[in-house]
């Protein structure tokens, strides 16, 4: 006699893993494996898996858009904790608010204290420099002997370096809320000192008595209205840059340090040969309006169409495929250009242009590069840059075709 089939009421039900021993011989993480492993309860793990990683995403898209970059670095900086004590608590009896909201460590900001007139500045000046000066006599500047030069600056290409340093005087004098920046690193091997091209510059204006050392008055005696800071007050030395690209950015980075503020106008004085690629390669990189920058150029005396074939192909070109210099040859350039292994402070003291300062965008080849004649413009640094305003008002501006300045935006 066959047995009969046993009731579907008495059957346990299935798991999706049968292989499995009964629950009452396993232990308790075998049972949460197995009830893991159910049909229903894996749909359930995978759900929420999902959901977490879009609510992390989600989180971090709203932090990138709602934080300037400031404020995500005093953030991070002021949750940054140290045997469980705030790092910044040692600093409120001598930091000011700004001084805490800036940014910038407080181990260096609170170590500067700005006359008050630096921040009615807003005009930039800015002649890179091209050689080291080396000499004490102002008479014998315009001869090759006391310059670090390279073969193809002998022969007259300092006197050109003397007018673009008068020049320069001469716009600061026209401009009393404008301020002179001599740029350029420690570019030269040894023998050759570590001076910088700025330093040696600003020492070679002093020599021609173009800076004549002024006291650092206030006001006037019996007035109380503030008097103008003096030529020799408002020029400065950028000693780092060690290209034009850099000669230009870090120079914006300088004039941030000096007046606490970023320039509203730019003027640069150097050679006409290389007016195209600050006005159309390296202004545009910054996305810095061309309504508001001013390039003076003076060449060489004599034929300089050598000058500007080289120029051509030694500068406009490769910084045309490389807009921030940062992808051969211009890169090697600034390897060679940094003997003395020397580290900018511009990370640290403008945290506002970290991401500009970092930007290398893909090298572009073949026929990518065109060379309009000089009317386009190069590639744009594609992120936020302070000078356009903060990120909340910059939409609302660009609306009005307005473009948003002033220091109380940072």
């Amino acid at each position: 006699m066959l047995p009969l089939p046993s009731s579907s009421s008495s059957r346990k039900s299935r798991m999706y893993f049968p292989s499995l021993p009964n629950a009452h011989n396993i232990s308790s993480s075998q049972q949460l494996l197995q009830t893991l492993r159910s049909r229903t309860r894996l749909t359930n793990l995978a759900v929420t898996l999902l959901f977490l990683l879009l609510t992390t995403s989600l989180l971090l898209n709203f932090n990138h858009y709602l934080f300037t970059p400031t404020q995500s670095l005093l953030i991070n900086r002021k949750s940054h904790l140290r045997g469980g004590h705030d790092l910044l608590k040692g600093w409120d009896d001598s930091a000011t608010p700004s001084q805490i909201d800036s940014g910038i460590p407080l181990s260096i900001e609170t170590t500067i204290e700005r006359d008050i007139r630096y921040g009615e500045l807003n005009h930039l000046i800015m002649v890179p420099g091209h050689a080291i000066w080396l000499g004490h006599d102002a008479n014998r500047a315009r001869e090759d002997d006391d310059w670090v030069l390279e073969g193809m600056q002998k022969g007259g290409s300092v006197k050109t370096f003397v007018k673009h340093i008068e020049r320069g005087v001469e716009e600061l004098k026209e401009d009393q809320k404008a301020l002179l920046i001599f740029s350029g690193g420690v570019t030269r091997l040894p023998p050759s000192p570590p001076m910088s091209e700025g330093l040696s510059y600003h020492r070679l204006a002093t020599a021609l008595d173009l800076l004549p050392p002024t006291s650092h008055q206030t006001h006037e005696p019996g007035s109380k209205t503030p008097t103008p800071l003096p030529h020799n007050l408002r020029t400065a030395t950028e000693e780092y840059a060690m290209d034009s690209y850099e000669n230009l950015l870090f120079s914006v980075a300088r004039f941030k340090e000096v007046s606490g503020r970023w320039p509203e106008r730019i003027t640069v004085v150097g050679y006409g040969m290389k007016r195209r690629r600050f006005q159309n390669l390296h202004r545009a990189a910054l996305n810095f309006p061309s309504s508001n920058f001013t390039y003076i150029g003076i060449d060489d005396e004599g034929d300089t169409t050598a000058h500007y074939a080289g120029e051509q192909k030694y500068g406009y070109s490769p910084f045309l495929a490389s807009p921030s210099g940062c992808h051969p040859p211009l890169s090697i350039k600034r390897l060679v250009r940094n003997p003395y292994m020397r580290y900018h402070p511009y990370h640290v003291s403008c945290p506002e242009i970290v991401d500009l300062l970092e930007w290398c965008p893909p090298l572009i080849t073949g026929a990518a590069v065109k060379d309009d004649g000089g009317e386009g413009e190069g590639q744009k640094f594609p992120g936020w840059v302070p000078w356009l305003g903060p990120i909340d008002s910059m939409d609302k501006g660009r609306e009005k075709g307005e473009v948003m300045w002033d220091r109380e935006r940072w």
